[in-house]
């Protein structure tokens, strides 16, 4: 269905409008088929005739709409969701309004807003016999056409439930089977999966550009059955991440659905991408301490090893949460050698200026410094030093290439004459 003209808002990350005249649905996840309408509807068959009806079993979203809700302020329903168009036989487009209306609130449903510019809209609500729920009704320009919308009050109608991660790292197999502690949603089938050895970005709070935090990943991609709304994929896992103990990054949600999440607990350091798009999903993970564990080994053969993960905020020297668990691992290198000295080094990409990059390039190895040296390192032991952009490992003319140049390295300078 082509979507265009009279914009009625969005449900669940579904793109409403009045098209042609009818309300028409941009979403890969309500599906059209054959749904009785719940009970309090029923009445509607009086008036008119609903038709090519399209139905989630769970979506979610604020009601009434932004700006319509009052300073884009509504109250967060969700449940299931029946979306329709109507004909109101023989009536003008005000009639159908009129008569729409007049049946919604004579059949126990209450006025929540009306609003009548660029189009007639009503959001109703409805609470009797233990049912609850929310409706939305607009008519557009064409006689005898109006739009239905109703979220019924319902709890998620699937279950999915995390273990967290294991102390120690588990093996996953990148050509088959499900990610131990990242599984599917139930009912959805298995597809196909493989082993990434493209870095593994993340774009850090407040940034613009995405960073290497792994070398590589593991992707598994799954196909869902109709019904599995973006709202639905959103909350279960969502929900599901957050009590095995994950940090939800970042989180969008749109036509697709977007969620990333680092997990740092027991040592571990995982960060996981989740992607919904009209096809399925995919759950991808990037094991960055399992990458690192051989750091001690890595700075003995090479004297120099580049970290990432250490992330700062944007064109700053602050460092952020997330890069504790690799500077855990800086530290427990220092712990366990007491002999070991470190140098802390700054790498930038080339863009920008010479003595800006020097400078940020410095201030962020400093930044290292102070961290270690606030968790019991003694300031001997470490010194920084800045390369500004004079030092790439990867080609400055793409984006993979400038993120991997934009690092922190150490240097053991026992051994300086082989590092840098």
């Amino acid at each position: 269905m082509t979507c265009a003209s009279f914009s009625l808002g969005r449900l669940g990350g579904v793109c409403r409008v009045l098209a042609v005249g009818l309300l028409g649905v941009c979403s890969v996840s309500a599906v059209a088929q054959t749904v009785p309408l719940p009970s309090e509807l029923t009445f509607l068959s009086s008036y008119g005739q609903p038709y090519r009806m399209t139905y989630e079993p769970w979506t979610e979203d604020t009601f009434p709409h932004d700006p319509w809700g009052g300073n884009g302020v509504g109250k967060l329903v969700s449940g299931k969701h029946w979306d329709f168009p109507m004909v109101v036989p023989g009536a003008t487009r005000d009639q159908a309004y009129a008569k729409i209306k007049a049946a919604f609130l004579s059949n126990g449903w209450t006025t929540i807003r009306e609003w009548s510019a660029g189009g007639l809209l009503l959001w109703v609500h409805y609470q009797k016999g233990g049912v609850e729920a929310w409706g939305l009704m607009g008519v557009p320009g064409e006689n005898e056409r109006a739009g239905i919308e109703v979220i019924e009050a319902a709890p998620v109608p699937v279950t999915l439930a995390l273990v967290a991660p294991a102390a120690q790292p588990e093996v996953i197999n990148p050509t088959s089977g499900d990610i131990p502690y990242l599984g599917p949603i139930p009912g959805t089938k298995f597809h196909n999966s493989a082993a990434d050895p493209a870095p593994f970005m993340v774009t850090p709070k407040g940034a613009n550009v995405a960073e290497q935090v792994a070398p590589g990943s593991i992707d598994k991609v799954y196909t869902f059955p109709d019904g599995l709304s973006n709202a639905m994929f959103r909350r279960l896992y969502h929900d599901a991440l957050t009590k095995a103990g994950w940090v939800i990054v970042d989180e969008r949600m749109g036509s697709d659905v977007a969620i990333s999440a680092h997990y740092t607990q027991t040592g571990r350091n995982i960060w996981a991408s989740l992607h919904k798009n009209g096809e399925g999903y995919d759950l991808r993970v990037a094991d960055a301490g399992a990458a690192t564990a051989g750091l001690s080994a890595d700075l003995a053969k090479n004297c120099h090893v580049a970290l990432y993960g250490v992330l700062f905020d944007f064109n700053k020297a602050t460092l952020q949460a997330v890069s504790d668990p690799v500077l855990q691992q800086i530290l427990g290198l220092l712990t366990k050698d007491a002999t070991l000295k470190l140098e802390i080094q700054g790498h930038t990409d080339n863009v920008g200026g010479d003595a800006y990059n020097q400078t940020l390039s410095e201030a962020r190895a400093k930044a290292v410094v102070a961290w270690l040296t606030q968790h019991g390192v003694a300031a001997t032991r470490l010194t920084a030093k800045g390369f500004g952009k004079t030092v790439p490992i990867a080609d400055n003319n793409t984006d993979a290439g400038r993120a991997k140049n934009r690092r922190v390295e150490i240097a053991d300078p026992r051994c300086a004459a082989k590092g840098k």
